[in-house]
């Protein structure tokens, strides 16, 4: 059963479904570094039930040198199904610019969204969470 669908955003439609049907990838675009992004349909991204005021958290898929993992992130730059140009008020993000921390084996790392898949990513994942 289909629970939310997003269409025409960014030119990529993105379906969130129950677990009864199959999690899927979808490729947002290659980063300045040359990792590849990818949306993840079976983890929605969630802004109400995270316990911390003004954050949206998620998980997404990366594919560089080092394979392809799925990663947990969390970001302070979304509100009302858009990317913010600045963190929520009183979030205490030190990232000023739009981004995401993700939560990797060695500790968390933030990322700026400064390439085209990235800032992709960050679109969609706010406008979801919002629907």
């Amino acid at each position: 059963m289909i629970t939310k669908i997003i269409s025409g955003l960014l030119g990529v439609s993105i379906v969130l479904s129950s677990s009864s049907v199959l999690a899927r990838s979808i490729f947002m675009g290659v980063t300045k570094d040359g990792a590849k992004l990818y949306a993840l349909t079976g983890y929605p991204p969630n802004s109400e039930d995270d316990g911390l005021e003004g954050w949206t958290s998620f998980t997404y898929g990366i594919e560089d040198a080092k394979g392809y993992r799925k990663v947990e992130a969390y970001t302070s730059f979304c509100n009302g199904g858009k990317v913010l140009s600045q963190p929520v008020k009183g979030t205490n993000d030190p990232l000023k610019v739009p981004g995401w921390h993700s939560n990797t084996p060695s500790g968390s790392v933030s990322v700026i969204a400064d390439s085209k898949a990235s800032l992709d990513l960050l679109n969609a994942i706010c406008a979801v969470v919002y629907q």
